[in-house]
């Protein structure tokens, strides 16, 4: 017999999980490649707070973007790389499913920003949290 977990929206979790959000503009985002974000686009300093624990990240968004990233918008994005990174079997795998070229520097830094990243959600939300928001979370 299986059991499903039931599948709550982003909005619900940070609400039941109390977690905390504040947004400040950067001048760049160093996980970034400036050149692709070169026309207008907006970076930012967020930090996330959960418990007594926090983590900042690094955030930027394209030129269409008016207003300041939300607190949905920036675990959203932290869940889907994350899980990339935790269904991948390695580095070689992950640049195989997002298209990466194994050879490339680029490639290694925008992974081991993941990971870096991963790992620090998952210290803030703790094990079962994390698993909640990357496997049973309706996310945008």
């Amino acid at each position: 017999m299986t059991t499903q977990q039931a599948t709550q929206t982003l909005a619900q979790l940070i609400q039941a999980q109390r977690i905390g959000f504040r947004c400040v503009p950067a001048d760049s985002n160093p996980n970034s490649d400036s050149d692709t974000w070169r026309d207008g686009a907006s970076h930012w300093r967020c930090v996330i707070t959960r418990a007594g624990r926090r983590m900042t990240v690094p955030f930027s968004q394209g030129a269409a973007h008016t207003q300041p990233p939300t607190l949905e918008d920036v675990l959203d994005c932290l869940a889907s790389d994350a899980s990339g990174y935790e269904n991948a079997r390695g580095f070689a795998d992950w640049c195989s499913e997002y298209g990466y070229d194994t050879d490339s520097r680029k490639a290694e830094r925008t992974w081991k920003a993941v990971v870096r990243q991963s790992v620090s959600l998952g210290r803030l939300l703790g094990a079962a949290i994390y698993e909640v928001l990357l496997y049973h979370t309706e996310r945008a």
